[in-house]
């Protein structure tokens, strides 16, 4: 995200934690798995909570679904789904960026 602002917003936060995430459950940034997905659904969980209300922007809806069920898959350490869903997260708010 290139500025605090547009981070304020559920947009921002949702891309911002979805980048973290990812980063986090990268194989080469995993010590222990079980620790690094806990950490890494904690962190997802709060940032699905400080998104706050979604508009009426439905890949912004999509983008959510994809990191809550991303959050279940973190939840007994299935890393590889937890980061297919976050990719498709991330894709999601690119179209959000874009209004679609």
């Amino acid at each position: 995200m290139s500025s605090a602002v547009g981070t304020r917003t559920s947009t921002g936060v949702l891309e911002l934690a979805v980048e973290q995430v990812l980063a986090s459950v990268r194989p080469t940034a995993l010590g222990d798995p079980v620790v690094g997905a806990r950490r890494a659904e904690e962190s997802l969980r709060d940032a699905l909570r400080d998104a706050g209300p979604v508009d009426d922007n439905t890949a912004l809806q999509h983008a959510l679904a994809c990191a809550q069920a991303a959050c279940e898959h973190l939840k007994y350490v299935e890393i590889q789904e937890a980061r297919t869903l976050l990719t498709a997260a991330r894709g999601q708010l690119v179209l959000a960026h874009e209004g679609v």
